[in-house]
């Protein structure tokens, strides 16, 4: 029996958030205090990516267009015997 295979491809547009929970004793010791540090996160220097790399994050997103509709859909059909 031969079918036809169709896929539904949906164009979001997403918002991920990277949620980092960071000692502040880590902070202190590695720009001296939270006020350098405040300083670096705003201009988000070198100094600030590399420390940054060090510690996990969790990840969520928010494809805000699933909520809110308005995203583009395209259809793939193939045959299959």
């Amino acid at each position: 029996m031969s079918s036809l295979k169709i896929t539904k491809i949906e164009y979001h547009r997403v918002n991920s958030y990277f949620n980092y929970d960071i000692p502040i004793e880590d902070i202190i010791e590695e720009f001296g205090s939270m006020e350098k540090f405040e300083d670096n996160y705003y201009d988000e220097t070198e100094e600030f990516w590399d420390f940054m790399m060090n510690y996990d994050y969790e990840r969520e997103d928010d494809f805000w267009t699933d909520r809110k509709g308005g995203y583009e859909v395209e259809w793939k059909m193939e045959d299959e015997d």
